[in-house]
């Protein structure tokens, strides 16, 4: 029986990443780094995160995302040393996923180890040396128990030749299907982060066998647009001039139906698509909304995280729906949820909900 993932266990330093990403790439798979995961929801280092509010907030966020991918994602995920030794984490990656224990000779490991200052230490009162020692022993057993699966990297291998051997560990029955070529247009008004956040994915093997065949703007001057420029993707500015809303959703259509795109992605374009277009591409054509719709409906950018902060609201989110001519009120496909802390501000609320923008669109690339 095929697994949804194929999940990298292991100590520090086994080069779950390193090898992870190779594999994923061999077998053109999603990957996904759950320490890079956390890093990118919390905007900063782990080990800057664990230096402020200590390893149990920082085990609460793991659990939080690592739920997430065991439920959303499908491809090989790397975890962390310590990610397993939370019952709920294993519990839930072993509901899509199964397990192949990273065991190189532990010398190895360890004097890789000794090097490396930029980990966050567990018990800074002891020497590194006897730190190591310690968590190796606490769990290397725990590591074995949970694997179905077990390979012996040489971390100074070759990183292709040895994640081939990694590979071959892993019965080909088991191994996840790579998901079909999807072919995606990117419309956008706005500065881009959204935007860019896609193409980030992209670079770092979050999304394979995904193009954005093209990008298109209604404005000359955006950022979106030198995003798109820098990454070489085709562009196109399609201004509205003197054009009736119908007219300009002709020409639209026009370039999409060149282009035979799967998705059709409105990622901060503020100009409303006409029936016209709705008709021809509305079940292709998928809008992000910054809230939990229906909450602020027709509402746009910071004046929804405003209403959500006027409102106390606990609980915030980012909405992707299929368009129709109610404005945010089309089918929806999927919805992303975030916490609104107590001393939120609409900076720090926007930077949330774009990263849940992000990752909605790149969990829509990955589905099968």
């Amino acid at each position: 029986m095929r697994a949804q993932n194929i999940v990298i266990i292991g100590f520090r330093g086994t080069g779950k990443t390193t090898f992870g990403r190779e594999m994923a790439k061999q077998l053109g798979l999603p990957f996904a780094d759950l320490d890079e995961q956390i890093e990118f929801v919390l905007g900063e280092t782990i080990a800057s995160f664990v230096d402020k509010h200590g390893w149990q907030v920082f085990r609460e966020l793991e659990q939080r995302v690592t739920h997430d991918f065991s439920r959303n994602f499908s491809g090989i995920v790397a975890t962390g040393g310590g990610t397993i030794e939370n019952s709920k984490n294993l519990q839930n990656l072993s509901k899509t996923g199964k397990f192949l224990h990273l065991n190189p000779k532990f010398l190895q490991v360890r004097k890789y180890l000794m090097k490396d200052t930029s980990r966050p230490r567990i018990n800074p009162d002891i020497p590194l040396a006897q730190e190591i020692d310690q968590m190796w022993n606490q769990r290397k057993d725990m590591y074995r128990a949970s694997a179905d699966f077990e390979a012996v990297p040489d971390l100074m291998g070759d990183v292709e030749t040895e994640a081939k051997k990694l590979i071959a560990a892993v019965p080909e029955r088991n191994l996840p299907l790579p998901p079909k070529p999807k072919k995606a247009i990117i419309l956008s008004s706005s500065n881009g982060t959204t935007f860019q956040g896609i193409l980030d994915a992209q670079k770092a093997g979050r999304i394979p066998n995904s193009e954005i065949a093209l990008f298109i703007t209604d404005k000359p001057n955006c950022g979106a647009l030198e995003k798109a420029e820098k990454a070489g993707i085709d562009t196109e500015i399609l201004e509205v001039d003197d054009l009736s809303a119908e007219e300009y959703d002709r020409e639209l259509i026009n370039i999409v139906r060149e282009i035979k795109p799967d998705y059709i992605f409105l990622a901060g374009f503020m100009k409303i698509l006409s029936p016209v277009f709705c008709s021809a591409f509305g079940q292709i054509t998928i809008n992000v909304h910054p809230s939990l719709l229906p909450k602020f409906a027709k509402l746009k950018g910071d004046d929804v995280h405003e209403k959500v902060l006027d409102y106390e609201e606990k609980y915030t989110g980012a909405s992707f729906h299929r368009i129709t001519s109610n404005v945010d009120g089309g089918e929806m496909v999927l919805q992303r949820k975030v916490l609104v802390d107590d001393f939120e501000t609409l900076d720090s609320l926007r930077a949330k909900v774009q990263k849940q923008e992000i990752l909605g669109f790149c969990e829509l690339l990955e589905r099968k």
